[in-house]
């Protein structure tokens, strides 16, 4: 009986084992599809709402509102991608004269080695003007290789549109699968609760990346940071991407600073700039617009990320943390799954150590 016992239990984990692999398969080798489909499906989440209020209140036809709803979300999109091409070609532009100014520090530095005995060889300049002539000529074929990333925001349209569209269709489904008109307003619940949770969280989310926008082009502004608002969006847009975001923006900004400073003050002056930024952000801001409106803990967070980013690379790094908190809030209408909601959430001591039902953790 014993031995049954165990064997039912080792064929259930084989079994989820086996079942974990087939959709992290899926998910890589169908990526350029679900990758699309999944920031339809974000964005649809976020704006059921806003739309049934707008729909409602200005009995406006659901065609004419998906339409035009996807319509300037696409035009933000390209205005974006459209700025950044115009100021990315615009230092591009500026190499050469930042490669003289690349040139001479890297020979001050050899001359002051000198003084301490260190011996390098010069620089040829001719040398680091291919270097980075070879390097210019490769971002602009980066460049150019966004266009082909158009087709793909055109399929999030278009995903978004049908989404938003027939988006009481997944609420008739419920209603025929389900049995008994309680069973429905717990499902309808559920399914409010998820379109609040991630239409909070991205709201909030895109309320701070604009204040940090506009404070740290203030910042640049004031120490003469040239292409300030880039290096301000550039900043605020990365810090999107969890935990590695941050140290990117700041990585860029400072070598672009020392490239184009004769000293290490503007160098520094950016990089304080941007610790700024941040502090207030995460101590100031984000309790106050944000709070927690996911609820999940540091670790559910960090192993999405590292998981979205080898599955889906840098999509998957922003997408997964918000469909964890989904995930979440589909565990705790689900009697068999609602414990492991307590894996996910950070459990204060005082509800670990009472004998209540820690109801709180949600």
């Amino acid at each position: 009986m014993q031995s049954s016992s165990i064997n039912s239990r080792l064929f259930g984990i084989t079994a989820l084992l086996i079942c974990f692999v087939l959709i992290v398969l899926i998910l890589i080798l169908a990526k350029s599809f679900l990758i699309p489909l999944a920031w339809s499906l974000l964005i649809a989440l976020a704006s059921f709402r806003m739309l049934n209020k707008i729909e409602n209140r200005y009995r406006i036809n659901r065609m004419i509102s998906s339409l035009v709803y996807v319509i300037l979300i696409l035009l933000i999109i390209l205005m974006l991608f459209y700025f950044f091409y115009i100021e990315i070609v615009s230092i591009i532009k500026g190499i050469p004269d930042f490669s003289i100014l690349l040139i001479e520090s890297i020979q001050q530095t050899i001359l002051l080695l000198e003084d301490y005995g260190i011996h390098l060889p010069l620089i040829d300049q001719n040398q680091i003007h291919i270097w980075i002539s070879n390097h210019s000529e490769t971002i602009s074929n980066v460049l150019k290789s966004l266009g082909k990333s158009f087709g793909e925001i055109f399929l999030v349209g278009l995903y978004l549109f049908f989404i938003l569209y027939y988006r009481d269709n997944y609420l008739y489904y419920l209603k025929l699968k389900t049995k008994g008109i309680e069973t429905f307003s717990v499902k309808k619940k559920q399914v409010t609760e998820i379109s609040d949770v991630i239409s909070n969280f991205l709201f909030g989310l895109f309320s701070i990346t604009f204040i940090l926008t506009i404070l740290l082009l203030v910042l640049f502004l004031a120490i003469g940071l040239k292409y300030a608002l880039f290096f301000a969006l550039l900043v605020s847009l990365l810090t999107l991407i969890p935990y590695i975001g941050n140290p990117i923006g700041m990585i860029i900004v400072v070598i672009f600073a020392i490239i184009s400073s004769d000293d290490l003050t503007l160098p520094a002056l950016a990089l304080g700039s941007i610790l700024v930024g941040n502090a207030l952000k995460s101590y100031v801001f984000k309790p106050i617009i944000i709070g927690n409106k996911i609820n999940l803990n540091a670790f559910v967070i960090f192993l999405s990320v590292i998981l979205g980013g080898l599955i889906w690379g840098i999509s998957g790094m922003i997408l997964f943390m918000p469909f964890a908190g989904i995930l979440k809030v589909m565990m705790q209408y689900n009697d068999r799954t609602k414990p492991l909601v307590a894996l996910f959430v950070s459990i204060p001591k005082d509800i670990i150590n009472s004998e209540n039902d820690p109801e709180s953790a949600k």
